[in-house]
């Protein structure tokens, strides 16, 4: 088995309709859900419009995120995403592709996301959760062994 290849049978969980709360953090939002629901494993995919954002970049070099400022509102046009354990809670990780007025695009890691309207379908995956341990060659914490 390659070394990278996490060996884990997930049966599926509950199966979430949510519609975000206007106004909200989407990745506070998301981790509160996640934690009154009792979910540490699962993925989510959304669609809405945020009325503004804050993306990351990952500088491979400097290992940290660089943070681009989206200051205007912007169609959610994707968002795909996980929740795993990250010391010792509910972590959302999710990317994003934004689209502006003359449907430019922009993507990224979503960092903050104000939400003014959001629809999720969020999958819980039932098995032992995937917990984020530091990866000592990228500097982030990524699926791993405790």
């Amino acid at each position: 088995m390659p070394r990278n290849l996490l060996e884990k049978n997930f049966k599926h969980g509950r199966s979430l309709l949510i519609r975000l709360d206007h106004g909200s953090d989407m990745i506070a939002e998301m981790t509160e859900i996640a934690r009154s629901l009792e979910i540490v494993t699962g993925v989510f995919n959304a669609i809405g419009a945020l009325s503004s954002a804050e993306l990351g970049y990952y500088d491979q070099v400097k290992n940290e995120y660089d943070k681009i400022a989206v200051e205007e509102p912007a169609e959610l046009v994707s968002c795909s995403g996980n929740i795993s354990v990250r010391d010792g809670q509910p972590f959302v990780h999710a990317h994003v592709v934004l689209a502006d007025r003359g449907g430019k695009i922009l993507g990224g890691h979503l960092m903050k996301g104000c939400v003014f309207a959001a629809e999720v379908c969020l999958q819980e995956l039932l098995g032992s959760p995937l917990v984020r341990v530091h990866d000592p060659t990228t500097g982030l914490k990524l699926w791993g062994e405790e």
